[in-house]
């Protein structure tokens, strides 16, 4: 009896763990969400599972963002923040006449000289686009949006598990995966995310549908 209980213990001591963890998780408020589209590649992947928080403050440039629009709720990536005068020219990101490193984005024209966009931000707009900018419907199309259309903040992807890259130096360290993706933890290793995510689109120039 003795011996099964040295083993039953680490069992019963695991089972403890990962309940505290899914309580951390929905005390955090963390919805999970399914990816379906190919705009926010490579970043974002169809299928992939991202755990989304609520807004507590104004975005930062470079966090993914979950938008509500008219037609449907989108994520993308902000690019512009109120008052400033954003371009992209040549598929290269410009604000206030200074470029902006955007090591995330992929599909670039190939022509020179494209004026994608130009527009100067109200106090209440954003700028927002998708990773991948030829497949991705955003503020090149539909203009900026307000601060009010933001409705989360895409904290990281649990599975497969990812790291939602922002053009800065991360706030906390991040821990290498074995299969070479890097994971956020936000709560702690392992951290469960609560089963049931609902379908999010991104919002994708191909489809024009949720994709």
């Amino acid at each position: 009896m003795r011996a099964a209980a040295r083993v039953l213990a680490p069992g019963g001591l695991a089972v403890l763990v990962v309940a505290g963890l899914v309580v951390a998780a929905r005390r955090a408020r963390l919805e999970p969400l399914l990816v379906r589209g190919d705009s926010m590649r490579p970043t974002l992947e169809p299928g992939q599972r991202i755990a989304v928080g609520p807004v507590r403050r104004a975005p930062r440039r470079g966090q993914v963002v979950l938008l509500r629009r008219p037609e449907r709720e989108m994520v993308k990536r902000v690019v512009g923040l109120p008052g400033e005068h954003v371009r992209l020219v040549d598929g290269r990101l410009e604000v206030d006449g200074r470029p902006v490193a955007e090591p995330y984005a992929v599909g670039r024209p190939a022509r020179q000289g494209v004026v994608e966009l130009d527009v100067v931000l109200g106090g209440d707009e954003l700028v927002v686009l998708g990773d991948s900018r030829s497949h991705s419907t955003d503020s090149r199309a539909f203009g900026p949006v307000r601060l009010r259309d933001v409705i989360g903040i895409v904290r990281f992807a649990y599975w497969p598990p990812r790291r939602v890259v922002e053009p800065r130096p991360p706030r906390r360290p991040w821990h290498p995966d074995p299969h070479g993706a890097r994971v956020v933890e936000p709560h702690g290793p392992g951290t469960p995310i609560p089963t049931g995510a609902r379908v999010i689109g991104l919002g994708c120039a191909s489809s024009r549908q949720g994709g």
